[in-house]
């Protein structure tokens, strides 16, 4: 089993993303190993697209991303513990400021020997993180005030853009707006567009100057609906695929899998994919998903293992049956079908998760490469390794980073350069 991941649609998707921004910057989210991607390579290409912010979760993804040499201002999105703000300073990574004790502890802490940058979250209606609106000036100017702190960012979240026409969206805009205006001091960035903003409300959210654009998922390829995805000109960037393991023809009534729920109508040509929920490809589907195999869409019958599922082929002496021999690859989800659109809706949930709960036990090969000498064709190949030393992570045999980026003793600029 497999995860291709082709960085040529990363490039292309950050492309076009910076082109739908304007005049805005865009943030690439890469959180949760860049939604099942390989964090890594992932913001090497876009890096290379021509991206210099970035978005983590969590300090230890910040943290992972400048030890591994990526020199683009990475803002970490989660509320910060107090005792983590010395990372944040070592590290040179913006964190997120969602109420008042955590912007005491940051004036507490920084020092110009120590600096932090930080964006101040406001909950305009998600109910998540952030400040209430009337809370935000205060705390801004007691910020901007204090030794050693940056004011890097000032920022909300919307709950609903997702849904094209929504009015609690433009509510929350109309919030933002309010406390922009309130607000009397300087700051690098103000952000509010995420992708579902950027394809159904469009330019008034991000019409601030020093405007960021957040993207997560159409960096990616997809959005939260194809219909949505369809707005932009976005290439999926992850395969799943697996092999047949084992083959097999049953009589008509053969049962199939735990509790033994389908039993085969007819005589029937059985294929064992070796792939199951334990690498992220939900139970859920069982009974519900198909896959291409064999140049058709077969059904998956039976219950889901943790590491294998079954698939009917049909009857043993008809096609797809016949074209289909063990080692043969089945894709799961991919930009030619079934997607992850097709996955998410038989497993009753959202793309994002299909792509996050591929697990790490799945070899992820990144195709379309770049490197001093220009395109690598081959990749990565199903271990993780190119066949120049390079691991699935983007680390050489001698412990580099592929991102040619520069390291983090080198302090990035308020534009990432």
């Amino acid at each position: 089993m497999t995860a291709t991941v082709d960085l040529a649609a990363i490039r292309h998707n950050a492309g076009v993303l910076q082109e739908r921004a304007g005049g805005a910057d865009v943030m690439a989210i890469i959180k949760a190993d860049a939604y099942g991607h390989g964090v890594r390579p992932v913001a090497r290409a876009a890096y290379e697209a021509g991206i210099r912010h970035y978005g983590v979760a969590r300090l230890p993804e910040g943290v992972h991303l400048r030890e591994a040499g990526h020199g683009g201002r990475i803002l970490v999105l989660g509320a910060p513990a107090p005792t983590q703000l010395p990372r944040y300073a070592e590290y040179d990574l913006d964190l997120t400021v969602p109420s008042a004790d955590v912007a005491a502890a940051v004036v507490r802490h920084a020092s110009p020997e120590a600096p932090l940058r930080v964006h101040v979250t406001v909950d305009t209606g998600m109910g998540r993180l952030g400040l209430s609106p009337d809370d935000v000036p205060a705390v801004m100017t007691r910020l901007a005030d204090a030794s050693g702190v940056r004011l890097a960012g000032l920022w909300t979240h919307f709950a609903t853009a997702d849904a094209p026409g929504s009015s609690f969206a433009q509510t929350q805009l109309d919030r933002f707006r309010a406390v922009v205006g309130a607000v009397d001091v300087d700051v690098e960035h103000v952000h509010a567009a995420n992708t579902g903003g950027l394809l159904t409300i469009g330019a008034p959210t991000h019409e601030f100057d020093a405007s960021l654009v957040r993207s997560g998922i159409a960096l990616y390829g997809l959005a939260a609906t194809p219909e949505l995805s369809a707005r932009l000109d976005l290439r999926p960037a992850m395969r799943l695929a697996a092999r047949v393991t084992h083959l097999k023809t049953v009589p008509a009534g053969t049962p199939i899998s735990y509790g033994a729920q389908w039993e085969a109508p007819r005589r029937t040509r059985i294929a064992t994919l070796g792939i199951g929920y334990g690498d992220g490809y939900p139970r859920r589907c069982s009974g519900r998903a198909s896959v291409r195999i064999g140049g058709a869409s077969c059904p998956i019958v039976g219950t889901i293992c943790m590491d294998m599922c079954m698939v009917d082929l049909g009857p043993p002496n008809e096609a797809p049956a016949t074209r289909v021999d063990r080692g043969d690859e089945a894709v799961l989800f991919g930009p030619a079908g079934p997607t992850a659109y097709d996955v998410a809706q038989w497993s009753n949930t959202i793309p994002y998760e299909i792509l996050c709960g591929v697990s790490p036990r799945v070899p992820r090969r990144h195709v379309n490469c770049t490197d001093e000498n220009g395109t690598d064709e081959n990749g990565t190949d199903e271990n993780g390794t190119d066949e120049n030393g390079t691991d699935e992570n983007g680390t050489d045999e001698n412990g580099t980073d592929d991102m040619r980026a520069p390291s983090r003793l080198t302090r990035p600029t308020a534009s990432g350069g």
